[in-house]
């Protein structure tokens, strides 16, 4: 792509967003993908504001295509209408005179996905108490400790809202899972790349037309079968991001190849409980992945339902010990063996309300997985 494209940005300045190039200072690269990069940044007198402020900022590789580009404008159009505190925030774009950049709030702790994968290297540490150091800075430093049950609850509601907000916009993400939330401090959701995101302001759903790279595990039936992109098909990938999110980054359909997934799938196949996980939060999972997209719950219900069992979380119980030891889960290589799977359309619904946490540990009621280290 080079320097071959920046004669169609002239036509797409807009002054109410244009940062001066010369005021930006590109630090070291956050993450990159096949055409494009995320570099942290520093960004002289943003929006007004005196002196520097840490940014990120995203651009296309040197060999990226005008689709790519295409859809770093698309994104560009879209963060310029969407304003919430757990959507990523737009600051301004650097359109005219090189390539273009779109600057956004930095994200302190990067991805969820990463973000909950070393929060198992923390927990361990922490609970043991072999560490005085680290006991004394989880008091003053809630950022550094160990993840509750609470906690992502509490995550996956923030994302939840982010999610409501967009479907009150009309707006389909199409790539909703914990690679594409960013934690920032003071461990904010902040729902992010909006590359594949399409506005649907003329029709509730988008059909993709054109074939590319899908991410198979995330996706809702429709869409893997007919490409048909919804608000409801952004519910059914929220499911799998809850599922991620209790297992502490693990890998969906860990041991299963995305292509064994299509027939698994119609068949009413689901994956099983995490052992970690309450009656009630794997009910609200299951329900995400119905078959028929009318029957899942809308965002504004799951941010009620999450609600909920925050408050029921009060008394936090420490996710340290229950982190799963399943190797199978974390290796992102692996697609052989099977995993167990569950019949979501005939799945009994819990007879009486499910116990907490809370209860359990009261009660006695109990699994291995707690115990296990």
């Amino acid at each position: 792509m080079g320097t071959g494209n920046y004669a169609i940005h002239i036509l797409l300045e807009d002054p109410k967003w244009e940062f001066p190039r010369k005021n930006l200072v590109l630090g070291k690269t956050l993450g990159e993908g096949e055409f494009g990069k995320v570099v942290k940044a520093t960004a002289f007198r943003l929006k007004g504001k005196a002196g520097y402020t840490t940014v990120a900022v995203k651009m296309l590789k040197d060999h990226a295509s005008h689709s790519e580009l295409r859809d770093l404008l698309s994104e560009f159009t879209l963060l310029k209408q969407v304003n919430h505190p757990h959507v990523i925030k737009m600051f301004g774009a650097c359109s005219q005179d090189g390539p273009m950049y779109l600057i956004v709030e930095y994200a302190k702790f990067g991805s969820l996905r990463n973000f909950l994968r070393e929060s198992r290297k923390v927990g361990p540490s922490y609970m043991s108490g072999n560490d005085a150091n680290r006991n004394s800075s989880y008091l003053e430093n809630p950022d550094e400790r160990a993840l509750t049950m609470g906690d992502l609850i509490s995550f996956a509601w923030q994302i939840s809202r982010g999610m409501q907000y967009l479907a009150e916009m009309k707006l389909v993400h199409r790539d909703l899972a914990a690679r594409n939330v960013l934690v920032a401090e003071g461990r904010k959701m902040k729902i992010s790349d909006f590359g594949l995101s399409r506005d649907v302001y003329e029709e509730d759903s988008y059909v993709k037309r054109s074939k590319g790279r899908i991410p198979v595990k995330w996706m809702a039936i429709e869409s893997l079968f007919d490409h048909i992109y919804t608000t409801q098909s952004d519910v059914w990938s929220f499911g799998v991001l809850l599922w991620e999110i209790v297992t502490l980054g693990g890998n969906p359909y860990p041991g299963i190849a995305p292509e064994r997934l299509f027939n698994l799938l119609k068949t009413g196949y689901r994956m099983e409980k995490p052992e970690n996980c309450t009656e009630e939060m794997y009910n609200l999972m299951l329900r995400c992945w119905k078959q028929e997209s009318d029957k899942r719950p809308i965002f504004a219900d799951i941010s009620k339902e999450l609600e909920k069992m925050m408050v029921k979380n009060r008394d936090y119980l420490d996710l340290a010990a229950s982190t799963p030891a399943d190797a199978l889960l974390y290796d992102d290589a692996l697609s052989e063996e099977d995993t167990p799977l569950v019949d979501c359309n005939n799945a009994p619904l819990p007879r009486t309300i499910p116990s907490t946490w809370i209860e359990n540990k009261l009660y006695g009621r109990i699994s291995h997985a707690f115990t296990r280290f």
